[in-house]
């Protein structure tokens, strides 16, 4: 279902406290069948009492308040309105609210209709929204595109290397692959990084195991984009994945 604008607000329940908390406002505006305008505000309260060495040990900063309005591209647009489709707004009761309750607040014009409610497939939103605050970043220059690279390396049957980017801005994921000095393109359907996200922090990688320098010795390596290589020859699932890319 086509959308003609559609603007959300949200806050994370009373109960979690700073500064993990938060609040945002997100409006969504299609540009004909190109992209979709964006006009995104974050806000991160009550840290003023917090200080600066414990919000820098949780990964925080003072200032991470954001706010972000530009256009990303159609596979964005095709993908809210596809999610625009399977969404149903419910009546919100902020009264209601429990302390450990979200909440929600969806404008939808659509069809000449404007509505008002809590979609019911809240946590599809939610995640959409986290992959859009990343593309918004990616924009800006404030985050990469995300990035892996996988070794194979075997001196007697040959090396295998693939190296993985995940763009949220452009909403495409690309593989490079090299193999015996041939190498191979492709691009995936973006559903495809989900997984391999999901699967690779599935495991908890230690940097005191890992080695800094690009390998040399035989084995199945991982870098996610910093200096760290981590040794995976134990993890069968993880190997079995990038081994049929």
């Amino acid at each position: 279902m086509s959308f003609n604008r559609l603007q959300i607000r949200y806050q994370t329940a009373r109960s979690l406290p700073a500064p993990y908390s938060y609040f945002y406002t997100l409006s969504l505006t299609p540009v004909s069948n190109n992209g979709v305008e964006i006009d995104l505000a974050i806000t991160y309260p009550d840290r003023d009492d917090i200080d600066d060495d414990e919000l820098i040990a949780e990964g925080y900063t003072r200032d991470d308040d954001f706010s972000w309005s530009g256009r990303l591209p159609k596979a964005w647009l095709e993908s809210v309105t596809n999610l625009v489709a399977k969404t149903r707004l419910q009546p919100v009761e902020e009264d209601n609210l429990g302390e450990d309750d979200d909440f929600w607040g969806m404008t939808l014009d659509a069809k000449g209709t404007t509505t008002y409610g809590k979609p019911t497939n809240a946590d599809d939103w939610q995640y959409l929204v986290q992959e859009l605050i990343q593309a918004a970043y990616e924009s800006i220059g404030r985050e990469r595109p995300f990035e892996l690279t996988y070794l194979n390396l075997n001196r007697q049957q040959g090396d295998q290397e693939i190296r993985l980017t995940g763009s949220f801005a452009e909403r495409v994921v690309k593989i490079q692959s090299v193999q015996n000095r041939r190498e191979h393109t492709q691009t995936l359907p973006w559903t495809t990084l989900q997984q391999i996200m999901s699967k690779v922090y599935e495991h908890d990688f230690d940097t005191e195991d890992a080695q800094i320098k690009r390998p040399r010795q035989d084995g199945q390596w991982l870098n996610l984009g910093g200096e760290e290589w981590y040794n995976i020859n134990s993890l069968r699932s993880l190997t079995k994945l990038f081994q049929e890319l």
